[in-house]
């Protein structure tokens, strides 16, 4: 039968308990309670007792600005001879509590560094609501932020370079006091998966991707090796490892990178792209599969081996026997293609051989599109420090919402104990903070 469709009930994706960040009003019933014998029951049986039940929900959203607040008003009274004023007086809660609450920064902080929106965008949406923000305004509370966000960042840093699998990626950046230097700038958007727990980390600056991954890795104390994916630039590639650790780096290239000098030329050598093209989507059709069955890494490595190695040891087969047996110029579009491939090999199919190691760079592509976003809207930053507040915002908001917590909370809760987290930063990561507050809270009472 078809179901029927309700205007009231069947009009999204989304439940009412999705709706967390609304403020909530209940009802509760004017004589009813739970414990109560029931008003139906209650001529045939005494026996009949209300329970709690799923409550009924209705959500009304409201537009507003970014930024919000309230004005208190106190009528004032003056006196027609001695000109004596007064005032009925203000609750001490209110008139000692700071113009700007804590959650002003962190909605600025989200909205300038993860959806992008410019300070002078934003001053002039405040005040399309009558709500002044001046971007100067905002900088200061944005600055303020970063004073007591900077330590967790640094201890994120830390955390992160004993990672099991690292990703990252490089897209240019703006900053104007590097230009006038002469400087080229980049934004590095930086993956280290430690522990189960997921790091987002961007720098923005003069140095590639290797520079700022070497600056990293010298903070390495574990022994374990570590499985790293980037594309195969060679300012990708970590110069300053010790040798130790060189033998324990895990090097992964990405697939895409490699089938995209394909697609690239598919309209002129059609019939040698397409066989390319073909296989390489074979191979991602059984890493289709190996998510969706959740295989662990160790299941995946065997999967792969078993259905994935024969097809890419007929590709390596085909691509040397273009080149050996000249079916294709060298130096042509598809010969470039085809030596970027066998060039490497070795770490092109790492996921082959290394139970864990991904198969493209994906991920890392995903998150620096947040910088991306940021770049294309406002352009550029002013200063290295400006970048260094932006850099720091979109690492821990990142960071929070890749480990399932919600950035809003945790920037608030950040400014709400600022001493405790420059002293402590380490207990203040996103994954530990409610914990820690916990801890608090338990010793005062």
């Amino acid at each position: 039968m078809k179901p029927v469709w309700d205007n009231q009930k069947n009009h999204g994706r989304l439940s009412a308990n999705d709706y967390t960040g609304c403020s909530e009003v209940v009802f509760s019933h004017p004589t009813l309670v739970a414990g109560s014998a029931c008003p139906e029951c209650a001529a045939v049986s005494t026996l009949g007792k209300l329970q709690k039940a799923e409550p009924k929900v209705i959500v009304r959203l409201v537009g507003s600005p970014l930024i919000t607040g309230t004005r208190y008003v106190s009528p004032g009274l003056r006196c027609s001879v001695c000109d004596k004023r007064y005032h009925a007086n203000f609750p001490a809660k209110i008139k000692e509590a700071p113009k700007y609450d804590v959650s002003c920064a962190t909605t600025l902080a989200i909205g300038r560094y993860s959806l992008g929106i410019p300070m002078y965008r934003t001053e002039h949406n405040q005040s399309m609501h009558g709500i002044p923000m001046k971007d100067a305004t905002q900088w200061d509370l944005l600055n303020g932020l970063h004073t007591i966000a900077k330590s967790v960042y640094g201890v994120l840093i830390d955390e992160s370079s004993n990672g099991q699998m690292m990703l990252y990626d490089d897209t240019t950046g703006r900053i104007l006091e590097n230009q006038n230097k002469g400087l080229a700038t980049h934004t590095t958007a930086f993956i280290s998966v430690h522990d189960g727990k997921k790091i987002h980390l961007f720098f923005t600056s003069h140095k590639h991707a290797g520079n700022n991954v070497d600056a990293i890795l010298v903070k390495r104390t574990t022994e374990e090796p570590v499985i790293a994916m980037m594309d195969a630039r060679s300012k990708n590639i970590p110069k300053q490892m010790s040798t130790e650790l060189t033998a324990r780096f895990i090097l992964c290239f990405c697939l895409v990178h490699g089938r995209r000098k394909f697609f690239e030329i598919l309209n002129f050598f059609d019939k040698e792209c397409d066989f390319v093209l073909d296989i390489i989507g074979q191979v991602y059709l059984n890493e289709q599969y190996c998510k969706k069955k959740k295989l662990s890494p160790e299941e995946r490595l065997q999967y792969h081996q078993n259905h994935s190695q024969p097809l890419m040891d007929s590709l390596y087969i085909w691509l040397n026997n273009q080149l050996l047996y000249e079916l294709c110029e060298s130096n042509s579009g598809l010969g470039k293609a085809v030596r970027y491939m066998l060039r490497h090999w070795i770490p092109l199919t790492t996921f082959l051989r290394v139970a864990g190691a991904p198969m493209d760079s994906s991920w890392a592509e995903r998150i620096i599109k947040i910088a991306i976003r940021h770049r294309r809207n406002s352009l550029f930053y002013k200063t290295t420090n400006g970048a260094a507040v932006g850099d720091c915002m979109m690492s821990l908001i990142s960071t929070a919402q890749q480990n399932g917590i919600n950035p809003y909370d945790y920037l608030n809760i950040l400014q709400q104990y600022p001493e405790q987290v420059k002293a402590r930063p380490e207990l203040w990561l996103p994954w530990n903070y409610a914990t820690t507050m916990a801890a608090m809270m338990k010793q005062a009472a």
